[in-house]
């Protein structure tokens, strides 16, 4: 058989299985990872457009009138209500 060992071609061969994984690896992980973080980022816009919506029809409910497609997002306060002071009546005892 020669000057070769029994254990090269095992080695050999466990090694190119490593660097095939440690590629494969290297390759998905990160893609992976950019899918998950553009899922989440898609899912989070979908959430703050809805509570943006929500938030839209309270304050139609209460009275208030913004357009949120025109990009109105200033909130309209309305006026407060007047405090109007009766003074209690006068008596001298």
């Amino acid at each position: 058989m020669g000057s070769a060992k029994s254990w090269a071609i095992p080695v050999g061969v466990l090694a190119g299985l490593c660097v095939v994984c440690l590629a494969f690896i290297w390759w998905y992980i990160p893609r992976l990872y950019n899918r998950g973080i553009q899922s989440d980022m898609k899912r989070v816009q979908v959430d703050k457009a809805e509570r943006a919506r929500e938030a839209a029809a309270m304050r139609e409910a209460n009275g208030e009138s913004i357009d949120l497609e025109a990009g109105d997002a200033a909130v309209v306060t309305p006026e407060p209500a007047k405090f109007k002071y009766t003074p209690p009546a006068y008596t001298a005892y």
